[in-house]
């Protein structure tokens, strides 16, 4: 499984703590465990003058400490987005095709940056329901077909809500057709955790559904792998895919909830909505 981070801040901040600094911080889980090396591309998105700025690499993270630390301290935004991978491959291409960074995450479009962790099953049958937003993938990373999807749905004027409702009504749908033609499928996802900003608001979702397994969180072992967490003041809201350290008072995200944040009034102002 991937690993996210998300930060949003009042003023203009870093986040060395979370992604380089921390016991858990976001390097410190690319190799945490042996067994579950985060080592297939990393990529920090952030907002420079209003705009979309991405720093990426196809390479392992633990690998290039130096090009984490000098995009992190170059990242100094009020928001600030990061992802390390672990590549999911559901069409089971050649390794060659999926490690890139065309692959590599965030993706961004428009003013929106956004990051996942977890796998589309079924990214080809996806695809297919985007139209011409189709040939907007560049790559074949299946949460690439993800984030387009949510694009879609966003620019025909659908709040994220509904387009996070209509993605899984979507993937149930498909798979009723799919799973006779897949059967080395179980499922149509394995994990819908994202977090996404427009350069103002900061969203991050976790949806894990049915899946079920008894691993656990990389560093301090001690949540399910799945299981978000966020911790929030009224200056920074910070969210992860696991806690970076024991220090902070780190509240889990559970299954199907949406955190939706914004700054009002000089203070972080956050709401939770169920995603069924």
């Amino acid at each position: 499984m991937c690993r996210l981070f998300g930060m949003l801040s009042v003023k203009p901040a870093s986040a060395a703590k979370y992604i380089l600094e921390d016991p858990c911080s976001l390097y410190a889980q690319s190799k945490a465990d042996p067994k579950r090396l985060q080592g297939d591309g990393w990529g920090i998105g952030f907002y420079e003058d209003g705009s979309p700025k991405l720093i990426k690499s196809e390479r392992p993270v633990y690998m290039e400490y130096e090009a984490l630390s000098s995009a992190v301290q170059h990242a100094r935004s009020k928001v600030i987005l990061a992802h390390i991978r672990r590549a999911s491959n559901p069409r089971g291409l050649p390794r060659e095709k999926i490690i890139s960074k065309e692959n590599s995450q965030p993706f961004s479009y428009g003013r929106y940056i956004f990051v996942h962790n977890g796998t589309i099953m079924i990214p080809d049958e996806l695809a297919d329901v985007l139209g011409d937003w189709k040939e907007k993938i560049r790559g074949f990373n299946d949460s690439e077909v993800y984030f387009w999807f949510l694009m879609k749905e966003l620019h025909e004027g659908r709040d994220l809500s509904s387009a996070l409702r209509r993605l899984k009504e979507t993937l149930e749908d498909l798979w009723k057709e799919a799973r006779r033609r897949r059967p080395d499928k179980k499922q149509p996802y394995v994990g819908l955790n994202m977090i996404l900003s427009d350069g103002k608001c900061l969203y991050a979702y976790c949806g894990h559904g049915d899946y079920k397994t008894s691993s656990k969180s990389l560093c301090f072992g001690d949540q399910p792998v799945l299981e978000m967490s966020y911790v929030l003041d009224r200056d920074r809201l910070v969210v992860a895919s696991e806690k970076t350290n024991r220090e902070e008072n780190w509240k889990p995200i559970n299954d199907g909830e949406l955190l939706i944040s914004r700054i009002i009034d000089g203070e972080i102002v956050m709401e939770v909505e169920e995603i069924p």
